[in-house]
């Protein structure tokens, strides 16, 4: 009777748990490192406030190389790796994803938008709601270099044949003017994007070399560019973290009450916490520069340009060939065994698997193709460096409102974390209980830590994310005449139309070389303290919201 008993319990299948699945999405040269910090964030922010087990995918299946095939064709690699996913975390995890978030970096949030209108129109949003889009630093309006002098001229003519296909569609010169079309309100880009409870983005006010503000931030204006002085002020009493041995503040930016100084010759420069030596040292930085000029001009330069091109053609040639992926077909067999109580295909389960597997030894061994598509980024960003400093010149940004050094005495939960251990990091996504233990161990072993007041940053951020909704531009002083791009006529009808849905806009401001690997702290959060401490801000918009809606 016993062993009835216990045959029966064993044949009861086990109920599932619903789960919300957060897909961090990498940009142009990049891969699921990137998003290391980002994912950390999120589930230690976010685990004790869901419902729902907190799940993150960060595709590896368009890493690299691979982000030149087009933003369509990444796209479709992303859906397939969210597919494989969902059906192994049913499968193997007894996990339903319920709930489903996005998060692009970079180019990625374009690859997201075009995720998420495929998705609306497979009919993926009738199974799992969708709660959060994001994006950080990401080229919405496309790229385009405004100054009247060379570099710019033949930036804008190269740097569409530089990326593949997908150069054409970052600076608008595609035949199907793709940016434009994700952009309609009547496209499924537009509405899927409009059925998200909360869209919020992040733009690097200055120092980003890849993507400029007014395109990460949807604007015409560009207040931060060719000015002498800018007083940055921040949001209002935000709290410092500290990120091992290193106290920092949060870099939100308040856009209504930063404006430009009467008398920029009376200010002595920017004076932020936590900057580099070589930041803050002029003479040291002009000579690492000009040290730096004399071998990437006459010699990495032409190297780069020259693999890029020859990637360009390779990309071109191999979409051409390819089919496009059954995506539709998979998604109906996925909604049938994992929505409607039908049953997962064994090959699907053995591929989802493999996928996991491969994420796991790309967040332990970088590539050939890494390496040299890190090192074709690293070139690129030096160059537009070299640009901004020598063409643009490096404007003083001054900040009123410095954080006292007085030790903050609240008395809120403080988040303890490893800080950067992407070995124990890099788990499987789903196995949470293993991933505390891991997170526990590398604890132990590191004498670094992460304190985040967390209750007082959901309490701070509470009180200013209505104005971070502002989209009344006579509120912000620097958006002025003077500040107003020639933008592409394409580009016009973009900002028009992303600007008709509602966003949460957070301008950024880190003083660090290069602002663009600072904003997801893609060194890791040692490397990166201000990017680590405006993440764990941003996180705490996302918890806010899953507490109101519970």
């Amino acid at each position: 009777m016993a062993l009835a008993a216990l045959a029966a319990l064993e044949a009861t299948p086990i109920a599932d748990e619903d789960a919300h699945l957060f897909v961090l999405v990498h940009g142009l040269w990049g891969s699921p490192k990137h998003m290391l910090v980002v994912e950390r964030a999120l589930k230690n922010s976010l685990a004790e406030v869901s419902n729902e087990r907190i799940i993150t995918l960060k595709p590896s299946s368009f890493r690299f190389w691979k982000t030149y095939d087009g933003i369509e064709r990444c796209a479709e690699r992303v859906i397939a790796d969210l597919l494989y996913e969902i059906e192994i975390l049913k499968e193997k995890d007894h996990l339903k994803v319920s709930k489903i978030s996005i998060i692009g970096y970079s180019l990625g949030g374009l690859i997201s938008r075009f995720v998420v209108g495929k998705l609306f129109s497979m009919g993926f949003f009738d199974e799992v709601s969708p709660v959060f889009f994001s994006t950080f630093a990401t080229p919405h309006v496309g790229v385009h270099f405004f100054r009247p002098n060379l570099f710019d001229y033949v930036a804008n003519r190269l740097g569409k044949l530089l990326f593949g296909y997908t150069g054409l569609q970052l600076f608008v010169a595609d035949n199907d003017s793709l940016l434009v079309r994700m952009a309609d309100p009547e496209s499924a880009f537009f509405q899927g994007l409009e059925l998200f409870e909360s869209r919020l983005l992040l733009a690097n006010v200055k120092n980003d070399r890849s993507v400029a503000f007014y395109t990460s931030y949807i604007t015409e204006f560009s207040p931060f560019d060719q000015i002498d002085s800018v007083n940055i002020r921040y949001l209002k009493d935000l709290p410092p973290s500290r990120i091992g041995v290193t106290k920092v503040w949060p870099k939100f930016i308040d856009m209504e009450k930063s404006h430009r100084v009467e008398n920029p010759e009376e200010f002595q420069g920017n004076r932020q916490e936590a900057t580099s030596i070589i930041r803050s040292n002029k003479i040291l930085r002009g000579t690492i520069l000009l040290s730096a000029a004399v071998i990437l001009v006459p010699f990495y330069i032409p190297l780069i340009i020259c693999l890029s091109l020859y990637v360009s053609g390779y990309s071109a040639l191999k979409v051409k060939l390819l089919r496009s992926m059954r995506i539709e077909e998979h998604w109906k067999e996925v909604r049938l065994s994992v929505y409607h109580e039908g049953v997962i295909d064994s090959e699907h389960a053995e591929q989802g698997e493999s996928r996991r597997k491969q994420r796991h030894n790309l967040a332990k061994h970088e590539t050939f193709k890494g390496d040299t598509s890190n090192f074709t980024e690293s070139a690129m960003e030096g160059m537009l460096f070299a640009e901004d400093e020598f063409v643009g010149g490096q404007s003083k940004i001054i900040e009123e409102n410095e954080p006292s050094d007085e030790e903050d005495k609240d008395s809120n939960k403080v988040v303890c974390m490893e800080a950067h251990d992407e070995e124990q990091a890099e788990l499987s996504e789903s196995d949470s209980n293993q991933t505390n233990k891991s997170l526990f161990a590398s604890f132990l072993r590191k004498k670094h830590i992460i304190d985040i007041l967390t209750d007082k940053n959901d309490r701070v951020v509470r009180e200013h994310v209505e104005s971070l909704r502002n989209n009344d531009l006579s509120r912000i002083p620097l958006f002025s005449e003077e500040s107003k791009l020639d933008l592409l006529e394409e580009q016009k009808i973009i900002v028009k139309n992303l600007n008709k849905l509602d966003w949460i806009k957070i301008a950024v401001y880190h003083d660090l070389f290069n602002a663009h690997d600072g904003i997801v702290a893609r060194r890791g959060e040692k490397s990166n303290p201000k990017g680590t401490c405006t993440i764990y801000l941003w996180a705490s918009i996302l918890r806010n919201h899953i507490r109101d809606h519970i």
